[in-house]
């Protein structure tokens, strides 16, 4: 059982929260309502205006994103940012920072978009990359529970594929980018399924 103020497990059949005090109401026809219907009462769902939860996890899908796309491939991206000789890599750029703010929407932090990126990155010679896809890769950690997802890889992760992986015949910076596109489509996935409930 879940409280429906503050979102904390309780024991079943509490009367008041022990984390927030809130006073908890009565099941209607005897069946605990799951921790996605408390939520879905207090909160309301992604379609309605408000964000929905899944079961033992944090707030989720955010209000207003439409569905993700979840079948983002490196193959893809290396094969079309060659051929449009790097223009491709730039929309891949852009489209993954709108869908972070749209995922991650409420967490408290926000994906500089391509305008930033190029600039930044023009800036600082390269290095704001390395920031870029650092934070990347710890924001989809931070909110893959949001979700029920847990993933191994953070943006350490991601960066030192980047910096010390490339010494692998180049292939680092490739490996750390599939990182970021196998957790962002697994999150969209998952985004995609609260919205449509």
């Amino acid at each position: 059982m879940f409280c429906s103020s503050c979102g904390k497990q309780i024991p079943d059949g509490s009367a008041f929260c022990p984390s927030c005090g809130a006073k908890l109401q009565a099941p209607v026809g005897g069946a605990a309502p799951t921790y996605a219907q408390q939520a879905q009462q207090t909160y309301g769902s992604p379609l309605t205006g408000g964000a929905i939860y899944s079961p033992g996890t944090q707030p989720g899908a955010p209000n207003g994103g439409g569905y993700i796309q979840t079948d983002r491939s490196l193959l893809v991206y290396i094969i079309l940012s060659f051929i449009t000789c790097g223009i491709y890599g730039f929309y891949f750029i852009y489209t993954i920072a709108r869908d972070m703010n749209i995922m991650c929407s409420g967490d408290g932090d926000s994906t500089p978009g391509l305008g930033a990126y190029i600039a930044l990155s023009i800036v600082t010679c390269g290095i704001y990359n390395l920031w870029w896809v650092y934070k990347i890769g710890n924001r989809l950690a931070f909110n893959g529970p949001r979700y029920g997802l847990q993933f191994q890889e953070n943006g350490t992760t991601v960066l030192m594929w980047y910096i010390i992986g490339i010494i692998l015949c180049g292939l680092g910076p490739w490996i750390g980018m599939y990182i970021i596109i196998k957790n962002t489509n697994a999150m969209a996935a998952a985004y995609n399924n609260c919205i449509a409930r």
